[in-house]
């Protein structure tokens, strides 16, 4: 299959013992005030999300490595091509199948959100 910066038309999965389904994780920093330190910095925002991603998998027996599709939440869909480099920094080594979805979002300050699947 041909490989694109943001973009993978499938995976293939066999001989999975488990699954791991991520609920959306936004990438909203707070201090201990409650007041978000990363607004309007998506670069962040992305980073974050994807930490706590890779914690709830850890936690499963999972790495990024087994992440077979995500899905994207952009509040600005153009912003697409910088979100895949950041993305493209923790997915190393395969990219998942992904969907990315421009959206607004419930809480203002939010940019980007991102569920996972993971197989292992």
């Amino acid at each position: 299959m041909q490989k694109h910066l943001y973009y993978v038309p499938g995976v293939v999965v066999s001989n999975v013992t488990k699954q791991i389904y991520v609920s959306g994780q936004n990438g909203l920093r707070k201090d201990t005030q409650g007041r978000v330190l990363n607004e309007g910095d998506l670069e962040d925002q992305t980073r974050v999300a994807l930490e706590k991603i890779e914690t709830i998998l850890a936690n499963a027996g999972a790495t990024l490595n087994d992440v077979v599709q995500v899905t994207v939440f952009l509040r600005d869909a153009s912003d697409r091509d910088k979100h895949a480099e950041i993305r493209a920094k923790f997915f190393k080594e395969k990219q998942p199948a992904s969907t990315l979805v421009g959206t607004d979002f419930i809480f203002k300050e939010m940019l980007v959100e991102i569920n996972a699947i993971a197989a292992i």
